[in-house]
């Protein structure tokens, strides 16, 4: 069985990468294929419980993480540098990370999809 990591990367609200990277993380738990997630970048957002997008933005991703344990989904890494993470209060489902553990985390994956 292949073992799956999702990097999601974009913008929450600006194109559907994170949803559809989201959406697919639900869809391999759904059929019980091991996946963990990790965020960067602008997709560090979705951590935050004060989201209110518009209805053009689409829905709010911050809801769905309380929902990934049903789905068997509990590695969720951020890189523990970030000074983002300092700076905002995050769901406390997330896993830190320091530099060197970022770095080996993708090569321990048989897939790795990023959105």
């Amino acid at each position: 069985m292949k073992h799956t990591l999702i990097h999601l990367n974009s913008s929450p609200y600006s194109s559907l990468a994170c949803k559809e990277g989201l959406d697919l993380a639900l869809v391999l738990a759904t059929f019980e294929q091991p996946v963990d997630l990790c965020l960067s970048g602008a997709a560090l957002a979705i951590l935050t419980d004060n989201q209110d997008p518009t209805a053009e933005q689409g829905k709010n991703l911050h809801k769905l993480l309380a929902g990934l344990e049903f789905y068997d989904i509990e590695n969720i890494y951020v890189e523990k540098a970030n000074t983002w993470i300092e700076d905002n209060p995050t769901w406390q489902g997330v896993h830190s990370l320091d530099g060197a553990e970022w770095q080996t985390l993708f090569s321990q994956y048989q897939q790795v999809f990023r959105f």
